[in-house]
């Protein structure tokens, strides 16, 4: 008959069944925290809403300058039409 010794771990605070005999361990059950609330993560993190408001305006102007430059060169393409190079034709003939 095998005698069973139940452990908490000092390092991770999982409970621990080992077998006395051999000194395995027969069953390991991890330590559970409970999650961190909101106000317990703003406070460790105070800058970090600061960062990604600045990330989301950075974002925000380059999306802004692409669309301006993709209207700019719609309006180059219109004003010069008969500049554009003519369309490739295609590779293969579907005839």
């Amino acid at each position: 008959m095998s005698r069973e010794l139940k452990v908490d771990c000092p390092c991770c605070k999982a409970k621990l069944i080992v077998d006395v005999e051999s000194g395995g361990v027969l069953q390991a059950t991890a330590h559970k925290t409970a999650p961190p609330s909101l106000e317990s993560f703003m406070k460790a993190e105070p800058g970090r809403s600061k960062d990604l408001e600045d990330k989301f305006a950075e974002s925000r102007r380059q999306e802004d300058s692409r669309l301006e430059m993709l209207n700019k060169k719609f309006e180059w393409a219109k004003k010069n039409k008969d500049k554009l190079p003519e369309a490739p034709k295609p590779g293969i003939q579907w005839d």
